[in-house]
């Protein structure tokens, strides 16, 4: 899956030959197809991949801090942290999205599902801070914007800009206090 993952981040589902993924994963075309009979297989396979590797590594960075807001901010830092990637080319599921997912519905399926996790997550830790659901989906969209601007600025503020912007929204929302 790094390979088929690799390349379709670098150049795009499209026009990646199945040959290239096979010798990126030092396999043949033959041993690729057995696993994976179409390319189509293979994308899907890729993008649950890149799903769980983002949310693991997503929740492993939250998990550095103990208070539920500083877990909400975390996701921006986790967010610049991968903007600092050279090979960042945005996000995955907003990519397979625009380049497939309005003609395959198993990609939009895939898209849906990854967004509606996140916000889910998002909504999670809101709950956990004490702040109200309808804060979630504000927050995703930060997290959307800022993926796609670090694709097209190809740098690292987007993330530090939601990570503001995140503040400011949570500022509304302070936290009970302690005495």
């Amino acid at each position: 899956m790094v390979s088929a993952d690799a390349l379709f981040t670098a150049e795009g589902v499209t026009p990646v030959a199945v040959e290239r993924v096979a010798d990126g994963a030092h396999v043949t075309p033959a041993e690729l197809r057995a696993v994976f009979p179409s390319k189509q297989a293979l994308v899907v396979a890729a993008l649950r991949y890149r799903h769980d590797e983002w949310m693991t590594a997503l929740i492993a960075a939250e998990a550095s801090f103990e208070d539920p807001r500083d877990q909400v901010l975390a996701v921006f830092s986790y967010l610049e942290d991968c903007f600092t990637d050279r090979s960042y080319r945005g996000c995955a599921f907003i990519n397979g999205y625009g380049e497939l997912g309005r003609l395959d519905p198993v990609v939009a399926g895939l898209a849906n599902d990854h967004l509606r996790q996140l916000e889910q997550h998002i909504a999670m830790l809101c709950a956990a801070a004490e702040m109200p659901a309808h804060l979630a989906p504000a927050l995703t969209l930060l997290v959307q914007g800022a993926q796609v601007e670090a694709a097209i600025h190809g740098n690292i503020t987007p993330a530090r800009t939601g990570r503001m912007a995140a503040a400011m929204l949570m500022s509304v929302y302070e936290a009970p206090s302690l005495f």
